[in-house]
């Protein structure tokens, strides 16, 4: 065995093994007892490739007073395979069944917990040797072993949800934005199309959190592992295409779809280069907040609105995920995902806020133009004429005048409901104050075209007009043209 390292019982938690004797057993000739005999190679846990074969794994730890342990204690294996477990000797455990065959072996679940007896335990030379076979794999693009750690005995699935719990802090705020962003698209009337990629981007994380997660929720055979990362990755590069999409839409002018068609095209091609899944999904979103930040760093220099705030959060963003790549997935992704996700949900929440306003201002202004517009128009063409009569003003609605008969320096104006009212203003000036449906027919009548039913022609060369009302007005010979003109 590699090593084997010291540890106190009463301040035991966990012990992780990091370094394995491997040994390849292609015909399966090994057993727990002749795998210690063997000259096998040594390595970490995350070198151990298993392939189409049998492998044992196995490494050595003391603890200083066992018996003083008050806890039952376990092994917790995560990988991709099917395992036997031996502890100092003894088996004590299957996570499905290793074989050298593939139609032979049954494959374990991801996460599996065995229970390591207590009567097991000595001070010095604990021994753990694993059997495992993986032949089940989907698409062999990650570590086939996580993890193996001893520790206080759980439910496997409680252990990996201890594991993501910290996670539910930038769940929350990505639900939370996700219905915020959500929300102030749908009360827009009219929405931009670039204002529905925020909320796209939040969808795609939660998912992409959510899938993570789900690892924690069920107990999946170790095949449907590399389908999780899949999906995983498909999440996290639809993630990394709509951050492209809404900074393109926001700070993009000209050639929009060229820019996008190359950045996603960047993209891709960092993606195809990564080495592991992990790496892949990374590049996913590292690649896209990079040309993010170019983007929004070039608008910088146009002067261009919230450019300086956008690049500055992108860069940062980009900068924690280049410092640290390989911690970046496990917890910091979602942390930092959700900050920079809340500086967009403020940032669009303010630019909502200034839109409303400015269209608030503006339905201010174009109220006001059309009350001038109003008054404008009731001055020229009014809807209500007022009368100066013998004891009193009176408002009267020109659509209730049939006509208008001069009388000197007076008019009598013949209205719909029968009566004849007598005003103090001649014809004159009664010709300018009334609308265009008016016409001017005689030099002493005025008419409301509303009221017209016919033209009469009369042998003198003028005409009669006979109105809906019953009343009959005469044309002038000289307007009578004029007339016949107006209503054809």
């Amino acid at each position: 065995m590699i090593f084997s390292t010291q540890l106190v019982a009463n301040e035991f938690n966990k012990q992780f093994i990091q370094e394995v004797k491997v040994c390849y057993d292609e015909n399966e000739k090994l057993s727990s007892k002749t795998f210690i005999l063997q000259n096998c190679k040594k390595m970490s846990l995350g070198e151990v490739k298993p392939g189409n074969k049998v492998t044992w794994i196995g490494s050595t730890f003391d603890i200083d007073a066992p018996e003083l342990i008050d806890k039952p204690i376990g092994l917790f294996f995560s990988a991709q395979a099917a395992t036997e477990f031996y502890f100092n000797g003894k088996l004590i455990g299957r996570n499905g069944y290793p074989s050298s065959q593939p139609d032979e072996e049954q494959p374990g679940v991801m996460d599996f917990v065995t229970y390591i007896p207590k009567g097991l335990l000595q001070k010095s030379q604990n021994e753990i040797i694993i059997k495992l076979s993986s032949h089940h794999k989907a698409f062999d693009i990650s570590r086939s072993i996580g993890l193996a750690i001893v520790t206080y005995y759980d439910s496997p699935q409680d252990i990996v949800l201890h594991h993501y719990l910290p996670t539910l802090v930038p769940l929350g705020v990505l639900i939370i934005g996700l219905f915020f962003s959500s929300l102030l698209v749908l009360q827009d009337l009219n929405p931009r199309r670039g204002d529905f990629w925020l909320p796209l981007l939040s969808l795609l994380v939660v998912l992409q959190l959510l899938t993570e997660v789900s690892r924690g929720l069920v107990a999946y055979e170790y095949p449907y592992h590399e389908i999780r990362l899949m999906v995983i990755l498909l999440l996290g590069t639809l993630s990394g295409l709509s951050l492209l999409l809404y900074i393109i839409d926001g700070f993009v002018k000209n050639h929009r779809k060229i820019c996008f068609f190359l950045s996603m095209l960047l993209t891709f091609i960092s993606i195809y280069l990564g080495s592991t899944i992990e790496d892949k999904t990374v590049i996913a979103i590292q690649v896209p907040a990079g040309i993010s930040f170019l983007i929004t760093a070039f608008q910088v220099f146009n002067r261009q609105d919230n450019a300086r705030k956008h690049a500055s959060a992108l860069l940062i963003f980009f900068t924690i995920i280049a410092l640290n790549p390989n911690q970046f997935l496990d917890l910091y992704f979602y942390y930092f995902v959700a900050a920079l996700l809340l500086f967009f949900f403020v940032q669009h929440a303010i630019a909502y806020k200034h839109a409303q306003s400015q269209k608030q201002l503006a339905q201010q202004r174009a109220d006001q133009l059309q009350q001038a517009l109003d008054e404008y128009s009731e001055q020229q063409v009014p809807s209500k004429i007022k009368l100066n009569l013998a004891d009193k003003s009176e408002w009267i609605s020109c659509e209730s005048i049939c006509f208008v008969k001069g009388a000197r320096d007076y008019v009598e104006l013949c209205l719909l409901d029968e009566r004849n009212v007598l005003h103090n203003e001649t014809l004159a000036v009664m010709e300018e104050k009334l609308p265009g449906t008016f016409l001017r027919i005689h030099r002493s009548y005025i008419v409301n075209k509303h009221f017209i039913q016919s033209l009469k022609k009369l042998p003198s060369g003028g005409g009669s007009l006979q109105l809906s009302t019953g009343d009959t007005v005469p044309v002038s010979r000289r307007i009578m043209p004029k007339v016949r003109k107006q209503l054809d």
